[in-house]
């Protein structure tokens, strides 16, 4: 059996200092058609609000996936640079627009986690601040994290499960596809119930992969030998077809391609749950 889950990472959900990169990045490039296409959205500030294509995507093929909602706290600051990118633009988990969305998608089965922030992965009081607001919001508990930019440290884990974590699925590359250090199947590190979900695919990672599609295949035949779930994650933003054209069907293909293998769709904590 091939087990699948489909999940997002919610970093932006409008555009901000972007709207100046990009553009700038597309015209050096000479990509003059990208360059026009950019500039047509100039003024548009909410080209990353794709939930419900996501939501009828999903609805279509009856499945559903994991949002991991972020909570970022890093002020910007002159002095640090990186700063910038960190903090300017992101959204307030706490605005009613925001709420809304999470409290809806619980509601209707999606299911909800928290998108640990930038420092949240060396800082147990940190993580356990994020998970009870986004408690606060669904009026339950929340079992899953994903660490944002996927940052992970020796005790990462251990301070997932003092904040009242059950699972993490933060393990994997920010460059490459695969499963990392051949770790195919759920994990227990800390030897006792928490269990790590190894991250098989990232958007982007998959995109500038040109063999994509024959890897695709190798993973789900891993996943049917050796009782793996394919753990897939497309970022909300990529499914704007004017700045990531091709992301949005390879995320429909991807689906289309498992369901032609039989393969079984659940959430994270579905699967957490279920133990297989």
């Amino acid at each position: 059996m091939i087990r699948v889950a489909l999940s997002h990472d919610i970093d932006r959900t409008e555009k901000t200092y972007q709207f100046f990169t990009k553009p700038t990045r597309a015209l050096f490039q000479g990509r003059f058609k990208a360059f026009i296409l950019l500039l047509k959205t100039f003024f548009h500030f909410e080209n990353y609000w794709t939930f419900d294509d996501i939501i009828s995507i999903e609805s279509n093929f009856n499945v559903k996936s994991t949002f991991f909602f972020l909570n970022e706290s890093i002020k910007f600051s002159l002095k640090k640079p990186k700063s910038f990118v960190l903090a300017f633009g992101r959204y307030n988990i706490l605005s009613p627009k925001i709420t809304n969305l999470i409290k809806w998608l619980d509601k209707n089965g999606w299911e909800i986690g928290v998108h640990g922030s930038y420092n949240s992965f060396q800082n147990v009081n940190l993580l356990k601040h994020e998970k009870e607001v986004l408690e606060k919001i669904v009026g339950h508990e929340v079992i899953g994290v994903r660490q944002h930019y996927l940052n992970l440290i020796d005790k990462t884990w251990e301070n997932q499960n003092l904040a009242g974590f059950k699972y993490d699925s933060s393990y994997g590359s920010t460059k490459l596809t695969g499963f990392l250090n051949n770790k195919t199947t759920p994990f227990n590190p800390l030897k006792n119930t928490f269990t790590v979900f190894p991250l098989v695919i990232m958007d982007t990672c998959f995109m500038e992969n040109e063999n994509r599609w024959n890897d695709l295949d190798l993973y789900l035949d891993i996943c049917e030998k050796e009782n793996a779930i394919l753990v897939v994650n497309f970022h909300n933003h990529v499914f704007n077809e004017n700045e990531f054209p091709g992301f949005r069907d390879a995320y429909i293909k991807i689906i289309e391609i498992c369901k032609k293998r039989n393969a079984v769709f659940n959430t994270i904590s579905e699967y957490y749950h279920n133990k297989g």
